[in-house]
């Protein structure tokens, strides 16, 4: 995926939004949005994904502040609400449904409306209610069932903060049918993603076969910067889940791996890339939306 014009007053409010967060005094903030604007104007990639270009705006954040994680307070905060709600989820919704994979996805769809990134209030609880109701633009557990095959690889990219303990559902599915479930987090803070300290403080890593990071603190997966671990892992595992509009955005368009994505789609770039509307669920296999791209002449 590529920049489109949103794109850029999204990345001045990123900015914005974590120096709040940060408590940055408003000279300060003015400074890095004036930073901010010339990396916007001269060293921009359009080329490139969004997550690609708002990683190093970011960088420009921390190198300003010397504020290494901004949004650990709120990773925490919204870790605890999961962790709440989990045993709920559990009693009320998990243990109850028939099809447990069917719901486990929407679980870890459900998840994934926890984000800083994107400049939008929400309420969790609300959205609880709509997810485990709502229909999904694409709900591609069809194709997902034959890649479920015992022995095999799976590597999972975890997203945020908060949801990964959503994650825990689905993972567990994967770990019923034989599975083994890979998790990867992000190598350093950035943004409200998962870091191996989150990882640790939710217990999802006690569901997982193993535990790796990216490698470094980016928004996404930019192969030009993922540590080797991760890359061995990623040639290894038979196929890839991967959670959240960031690394749909940085992963979309690799033919060379099975992906299954799961997201809301959040702003209207990534709703035209998906051909859906924003605030649509998905769950889809990366290689159909080729076919659909084709269909529709993109």
């Amino acid at each position: 995926m590529k920049v489109y014009p949103e794109c850029i007053p999204c990345f001045m409010k990123q900015v914005l939004n974590v120096a709040r967060v940060a408590e940055i005094p408003d000279s300060a903030t003015l400074d890095i949005l004036r930073e901010t604007a010339k990396f916007i104007s001269k060293e921009l990639r359009p080329d490139k994904s969004p997550g690609h270009n708002a990683t190093f705006i970011h960088r420009i954040f921390k190198e300003k502040t010397q504020v290494k994680d901004p949004y650990k307070t709120l990773k925490d905060r919204y870790n605890d609400i999961a962790l709440k709600l989990e045993p709920i989820l559990e009693r009320d919704i998990y243990e109850k449904a028939e099809d447990k994979l069917s719901i486990a996805i929407r679980l870890a769809a459900l998840g994934n409306v926890i984000d800083f990134g994107i400049p939008k209030p929400f309420s969790l609880e609300e959205e609880i209610k709509n997810v485990l109701s709502a229909p999904f633009a694409y709900f591609d557990i069809a194709l997902l069932e034959r890649f479920l095959v015992p022995g095999k690889q799976v590597l999972y990219v975890a997203d945020n903060a908060g949801e990964i303990v959503f994650d825990k559902f689905l993972i567990r599915e994967l770990k019923k049918y034989g599975l083994k479930v890979v998790l990867a987090v992000r190598g350093g803070p950035i943004l409200n993603d998962a870091t191996v300290e989150d990882a640790f403080k939710t217990g999802v890593v006690d569901y997982v076969d193993e535990l790796i990071t990216t490698g470094r603190d980016f928004i996404g997966i930019d192969f030009d910067f993922v540590s080797q671990e991760f890359l061995d892992h990623w040639n290894r595992s038979f196929f890839v889940i991967s959670k959240g509009q960031a690394n749909f955005e940085t992963l979309d368009g690799i033919d060379s791996k099975d992906i299954f994505f799961i997201l809301k789609a959040k702003c209207r770039p990534v709703a035209k890339e998906l051909n859906c509307n924003v605030n649509d669920l998905i769950f889809l296999y990366n290689k159909r939306l080729f076919e659909i791209r084709e269909n529709e002449g993109c």
